[in-house]
């Protein structure tokens, strides 16, 4: 796979290597860029453990579980 190609299937967009927006003055603004990428992925994870157990499906308690779907994580305490 050449580089660019994986991002650019994922629908961000490539840094040109011709014309103004090419040139290497704008790195710095490029490289910005992609740290903005990565913090909006970094604000989709979950902020602590229950928070991840809970996007993930995962519950647990003492009583006998109820409800939930299909997939869903149980872990019941005895």
């Amino acid at each position: 796979m050449a580089v660019g190609d994986a991002a650019e299937a994922a629908g961000y967009p490539l840094v040109p290597d011709t014309g103004e927006e090419g040139k290497v003055k704008w790195g710095a603004r490029e490289i910005n860029r992609t740290r903005d990428f990565v913090a909006a992925l970094l604000g989709l994870l979950p902020s602590n453990k229950g928070a991840a157990q809970e996007q993930a499906g995962i519950h647990y308690g003492t009583a006998t579980p109820t409800g939930g779907t299909d997939g869903d994580i149980y872990f019941q305490i005895v």
